[in-house]
């Protein structure tokens, strides 16, 4: 009984974008037939799991308030340094993957610490470590791309379970951990106050400080996930890896419901967001339509989102 409540209380909440989904799946269908086939509704889950993935992160941030526009470069530095690691070092690759998931850990700390302890502006602190990630992205590298010595690091991602590829599964696992998290726990309990009203919470005992900055260890150890994923599932790895990731998660997450100013959002909401990011880019591959007509209809979708959340609240107040 409580989980069809849960169902009925989640389209009711969802309503909204998952119209929206649908009506976009209908446009896009009449326009390209093959957008229903089943191999290309794999591709789309497999092509949009690292966003999800990331988009889990950004939601944590954004309920604080926040933002983490370095997740991108965390993604590439991660993918980058897999690469390196097992090729040019030769590292096994369990070492590999713990090295990469604590690089990632690494830079929620420098964000955490920066942005929870010395209150810097969470754009300004993300926006350093993503140029610091970008370059030592590139020092590692060397400007050249690295292509992957070993097969049984690929096969981690490119392999399929039951007919699924193994990292829409990955990607799953990771929505219901957060979901967990955030619905499940003092922590999410937590992160929604802290968004909802900071200095009720703090009146209330939270410790603020340390939990804004746990949000973005967990930020950093998703994006390094991500960046694993991406470079197994490439075979290789390059310094522009990662690039534009930041745009996807906030779009997934805008769209998703969460309120940019903090406090509101759901996981549910964001894996839809995800779905429709991806029905936008998987529809325009399909029309042939230019690249970079993709990221104009991104960055026009984040400003909408945001204005009519805005709206919304002043009309509320």
């Amino acid at each position: 009984m409580k989980m069809v409540d849960g169902v009925k209380s989640y389209f009711k909440r969802n309503v909204g974008i998952i119209i929206a989904l649908l009506v976009l799946c209908i446009i896009v269908s009449v326009s390209r037939p093959q957008f229903l086939t089943s191999s290309n509704f794999l591709n789309l889950l497999r092509s949009n799991s690292v966003n999800a993935i990331i988009s889990c992160g950004m939601l944590m941030a954004i309920l604080l308030g926040q933002i983490d526009i370095s997740v991108g470069s965390t993604v590439g530095l991660a993918g980058i340094l897999s690469a390196h690691l097992i090729t040019n070092l030769g590292l096994p690759v369990p070492v590999t993957v713990l090295i990469c998931l604590g690089t990632g850990a690494l830079v929620g700390v420098i964000n955490g610490f920066f942005i929870s302890y010395l209150s810097i502006p969470a754009f300004i602190a993300t926006l350093a470590t993503q140029c610091i990630g970008r370059g030592l992205t590139e020092i590692i590298c060397n400007g050249i791309t690295i292509r992957l010595a070993d097969d049984t690091y690929s096969a981690l991602v490119n392999t399929d379970v039951g007919g699924i590829p193994i990292i829409i599964i990955y990607a799953a696992v990771i929505l219901i951990i957060t979901w967990f998290i955030l619905n499940r726990t003092r922590f999410g309990y937590y992160i929604y106050a802290l968004g909802g009203n900071s200095v009720a919470a703090q009146y209330s005992g939270v410790d603020v400080k340390k939990y804004n900055l746990l949000p973005y260890i967990l930020i950093g150890i998703f994006c390094a996930m991500g960046g694993c994923i991406w470079s197994g599932r490439l075979g290789s790895s390059s310094a522009t890896l990662g690039t534009g990731f930041e745009v996807n998660a906030i779009a997934a997450v805008a769209i998703g419901g969460a309120d940019m100013f903090g406090g509101v959002g759901t996981i549910g909401g964001t894996f839809i967001g995800v779905l429709i990011v991806g029905v936008i880019t998987n529809g325009m591959n399909l029309m042939g339509i230019n690249s970079f007509w993709q990221d104009v209809l991104k960055g026009t979708i984040i400003l909408a989102a945001v204005t009519i959340d805005l709206l919304r609240k002043r009309k509320a107040e």
